[in-house]
């Protein structure tokens, strides 16, 4: 392992040390086991230290410019175009106010929405037409992106039926539209057709087989 890469390691160690998948599994097992795995494909060690950090800025207190401080550019761009817009920080009680609602009074920034979830719903949209656009730009956030969801759906025993429903609609709908849209635009080099393709097919045979076994 490289300098740069263990660096990238130490530090998803110490920031997701006390944090827990839904599985009850330490977090930091996610981002390491995946590194592995995609070191056995070759891929650059910018993506292998971009995997390993790529819900830092999500998750913890580091932020983008945090990162690009302690690294460079490309994996600071990397980073920030696999990380989700924020919620609100009241968004909870900005629910429970809107719901109390009857009469569709203006709620801070509920005013032009029907129901909350149009809302949220909204914000999401957001994050997958910039995803879209990022990945154009640096085409190895979407293996990064689809590895995760690989990693994701394979580690969902402790999901309800109803969740493992939603997250697998969530890829079909959302991700896999863009995926094969992005396709079209730069997998011109043939060792990326061939990674691209293996990826998606076992992203889609993965679906399959939770759906199956729900």
């Amino acid at each position: 392992m490289t300098e740069r890469l263990q660096k990238a390691v130490d530090i998803a160690k110490k920031y997701h040390e006390w944090q827990v998948r839904k599985c009850w599994a330490d977090y930091v097992n996610h981002p390491l086991r995946v590194m592995r795995f995609l070191e056995e494909y070759w891929f650059p060690e910018d993506v292998l230290i971009v995997w390993v950090l790529h819900d830092i800025c999500e998750d913890t207190e580091l932020t983008v410019l945090d990162v690009n401080r302690l690294f460079w550019t490309r994996i600071w761009f990397m980073i920030n175009a696999l990380s989700k817009n924020h919620k609100p920080k009241d968004h909870k009680k900005l629910k429970v106010e809107y719901l109390e609602k009857h009469n569709k009074e203006k709620i801070s920034n509920l005013e032009n929405y029907e129901t909350f979830e149009e809302f949220i719903d909204f914000r999401f949209h957001l994050y997958i037409n910039r995803l879209y656009m990022w990945i154009i730009a640096e085409p190895w956030v979407l293996f990064v992106k689809i590895w995760d969801q690989i990693d994701n759906l394979s580690d969902m025993w402790a999901f309800s039926s109803d969740k493992k429903l939603r997250k697998i609609e969530e890829v079909e709908k959302y991700f896999l539209p863009i995926y094969e849209k992005a396709e079209s635009v730069f997998l011109m080099d043939s060792k990326y057709n061939k990674k691209y393709n293996e990826f998606i097919k076992l992203l889609k045979d993965l679906i399959a087989e939770v759906k199956n076994n729900i």
